[in-house]
């Protein structure tokens, strides 16, 4: 038997628009190693207010925009982000007790 190889985690910022009062979701995709993470789901009532946590967190247009040129068609969209930038978005939890 060979030795299994751990792939360190990846998070994915999934975007979409939903329904009700806050249309606009977030969510967290994880691949890899994802012992130790929740992804959260997160609404917005405008696509300002996304953009503004968006920007707020450091994420540059250039890495969203594309993302919401699609979503308001009823597309799915996501890009790669970092542990901190999920972490600053509130949209993982980490299990902080090891």
């Amino acid at each position: 038997m060979s030795p299994s190889t751990i792939i360190p985690p990846a998070f994915l910022l999934n975007l979409r628009l939903g329904s009700g009062p806050e249309p606009y979701v977030l969510s967290c995709s994880m691949v890899g190693e994802t012992c130790g993470f929740s992804g959260i789901v997160r609404r917005f009532r405008t696509k300002e207010a996304l953009i503004a946590d968006l920007n707020t967190v450091g994420i540059v247009s250039e890495r969203y925009s594309p993302a919401l040129l699609v979503i308001d068609a009823g597309e799915c969209q996501s890009f790669d982000i970092t542990l901190n930038e999920a972490q600053k978005l509130s949209v993982i939890l980490t299990d902080t007790t090891e």
